[in-house]
């Protein structure tokens, strides 16, 4: 997946499971696993935004325990 693809895809899953998205959900996800560096990349562009609050990860290798959006545009 490309670094945009991968960034649709955690506001998709965030989509889905109304405005959040866990390191779970992202280890979990075959497609996101396959690539950590962009998808951790994807991960700290998406908790910059303003209408991101993030948590930090103390386990795993997604570095967010959450993202939460505010706002899904």
């Amino acid at each position: 997946m490309t670094y945009d693809e991968t960034k649709a895809r955690l506001v998709l899953i965030a989509r889905q499971n109304g405005g959040v998205v866990t390191a779970s959900d992202v280890e979990s996800d075959p497609d996101l696993a396959a690539d950590k560096e962009i998808t951790s990349a994807a991960g700290h562009a998406l908790a910059g935004s303003t209408n991101v609050f993030a948590s930090p990860n103390e386990a795993g290798w997604f570095p967010y325990a959450e993202l939460r959006f505010s706002e899904l545009r």
